[in-house]
């Protein structure tokens, strides 16, 4: 690790450049050390009579309390400080004794000592001169993460100009919009987006709540990491494209984040839904995913299109997506039972809002702001030789979403947690593997540190958000949509990795049949494969539909191309297009 760096966030650029360490050999002077900013403390020795005497500094005759700079370095460096030992304030490496040095260190452990779940990570030094004995050090102290924190995914879809990016930008920054996009421009990445006006990437946008309910956006914090901090209900947005030409993107945030709710936005000033909306619709109800709509534009709305909308939007529900009921939110009233219900997959709530005028938004959190149930995925469904399902507890399985490379820590990988819960130092004593490589297989992988909502932390618990410091125990090609697993869950009675798979699906495309090829998107991956065989499935009339009939039931088999393998699992969600078409969407039945 290097001085000058900080611990990892998941915006952390990967592309920093090595900054200056007093561990250098040869290194003389640093750069000054930044006063109130930054997670690096410059001293030349501490008092070690007790960790809370005050810090004296022989070159500027100064004093300052212990217990007052290490909790602001702490906060700075999201959990993770640095102190250098035996260098001025203003950069000079000037060393201390091996006594000093020892003094200084017992005192740091003092000072530790009084703050909560915090240590000292490691310790680095270099002597400067044989002859003088003269030490310096850098001790990192980290702060680890003891609160536990409810997480909500939402992903956000919706057609081209129906007002996704608005709303989240109102949302996550508590600014209403001037009418001519605004708020939007908090969310875009790309200059073209801001100039077209046009989402091409996905975005996330972030909103918490604290214990007494209160919203925490950017409008009363500085950063992500301090929403996170003060939170103890988070909800992640996931921004997606409304044009086809980024379906390839929308498609990898519908199953490559894995939502807990799929929010679907609609512009009250249009006269009727869209097939994409209605698509939309239909995967909700085939991937089983709690919905919510967001009518936005009321403020542009005409009261005869406006009621048009509303009555095809409803019909459109019951024929979509049947048994579930359908809310129109006009207070705050009862928003729990609500989120209950749509949890439950018992009911649409629909709220109407208008960025403009910042109306509906209340209610909308309201919902937002209720944790949701724990999800199954702590037990690691699969099966066994026999079709027989089985259930495995506590095995730990993580989906790469990003992987990173970052000069302080090594290589870092951001997902989500599947199943089980990881934990970092002696208490996790498992075998964790990562893969599948190029030939299948999977390589041994230590886990390093844990970032859970960019805050340090012991551990991960399954269907939570992470990013994780790992250590391959060889050189490996780490991409996205590889798995952090197990090795257990590679046992010989369960075959994970393969080329070919089953899955029962939902065919919107008519003209779907055997032997065309579709592009699959999996977790965050997507890949080329053909389809070897589509059996249509009987409806409860009793008819016997044709392969590929729009919006029926089909089991299909189908095989990567190019002898690719990925992991895969009964329940798995499962995404095809072609081209900028959807095809079907489904869930993966067998692995062959």
């Amino acid at each position: 690790m290097t001085t000058r760096d900080t611990i990892y966030s998941v915006d952390a650029s990967c592309t920093s450049k090595q900054h200056l360490s007093v561990l250098g050999e040869g290194v003389t002077q640093l750069p000054p050390e930044s006063d109130g900013s930054g997670n690096v403390e410059y001293k030349t020795k501490l008092n070690p009579a007790n960790g809370l005497v005050p810090i004296y500094d022989q070159h500027t005759n100064m004093t300052n309390m212990s217990h007052t700079v290490m909790p602001s370095r702490l906060a700075e460096g999201n959990g993770h400080a640095v102190y250098v030992l035996g260098v001025h304030d203003d950069g000079e490496v000037v060393g201390i004794s091996d006594v000093e040095l020892q003094l200084t260190i017992q005192t740091l452990e003092n000072m530790t000592r009084q703050l909560d779940n915090v240590q000292i990570l490691s310790i680095d030094r270099r002597r400067l001169d044989a002859q003088k004995d003269q030490m310096v050090a850098e001790v990192h102290i980290t702060q680890r993460n003891i609160v536990r924190r409810t997480e909500l995914r939402v992903t956000v879809l919706g057609d081209h100009g129906a007002g996704k990016s608005t709303i989240l930008g109102c949302l996550t920054y508590g600014e209403a919009d001037d009418g001519r996009g605004k708020a939007r421009l908090n969310l875009l990445r790309h200059r073209h987006e801001v100039e077209s006006g046009r989402t091409s990437s996905i975005t996330l946008g972030t909103i918490g709540f604290d214990a007494e309910g209160l919203v925490l956006n950017y409008a009363n914090n500085r950063s992500a990491e301090q929403i996170f901090q003060r939170s103890r209900h988070v909800v992640t947005f996931v921004d997606t494209c409304g044009y086809a030409k980024h379906l390839k993107t929308t498609a990898s945030a519908i199953v490559g984040h894995s939502p807990h709710v799929f929010c679907l936005v609609l512009a009250a000033d249009v006269a009727a839904i869209t097939t994409t909306t209605r698509e939309y619709l239909r995967i909700a109800a085939v991937l089983c995913v709690p919905l919510m709509i967001v009518v936005t534009k009321m403020d542009a709305a005409i009261k005869p299109q406006f009621a048009a909308m509303m009555h095809e939007l409803m019909s459109a529900l019951d024929t979509v997506v049947p048994g579930r009921g359908k809310c129109i939110v006009t207070s705050e009233t009862d928003s729990n039972s609500l989120a209950n219900d749509m949890m439950g997959l018992a009911v649409v709530p629909i709220f109407t809002t208008s960025a403009v005028r910042s109306v509906g938004f209340s209610e909308l959190t309201a919902v937002l702001a209720k944790p949701r149930h724990s999800h199954s995925g702590s037990v690691l469904a699969t099966t066994a030789n026999n079709g027989k399902p089985k259930a495995r507890k506590n095995l730990f399985e993580f989906h790469i979403e990003h992987v990173f490379s970052i000069d302080t820590v090594g290589k870092v990988v951001t997902g989500w947690v599947k199943a089980g819960t990881i934990e970092v130092g002696p208490k996790s004593a498992r075998r964790l593997v990562i893969g599948p490589n190029a030939l299948g297989g999977f390589d041994d992988v230590d886990v390093t540190s844990i970032h859970a909502l960019r805050i340090p932390s012991e551990s991960a618990q399954a269907d939570s958000s992470a990013a994780l410091a790992i250590q391959p125990q060889k050189s490996i090609t780490v991409r996205k949509g590889m798995v952090v697993v197990d090795a257990d869950c590679l046992d010989k009675d369960t075959k994970r990795v393969s080329a070919e798979f089953i899955a029962r699906i939902a065919v919107l495309d008519p003209e779907l049949k055997a032997m065309n090829s579709v592009i699959v998107h999996i977790r965050s991956t997507y890949r080329l494969a053909r389809i070897l065989d589509i059996s249509n499935e009987t409806t409860d009339d009793g008819n016997n539909h044709q392969s590929g009939e729009s919006g029926n039931w089909a089991t299909i088999r189908l095989k990567f191309d190019d002898g690719v393998c990925d992991f895969l699992y009964a329940g798995m969600p499962v995404i095809a297009r072609d081209g900028q078409r959807l095809t079907f969407v489904g869930h993966v039945s067998d692995v062959v």
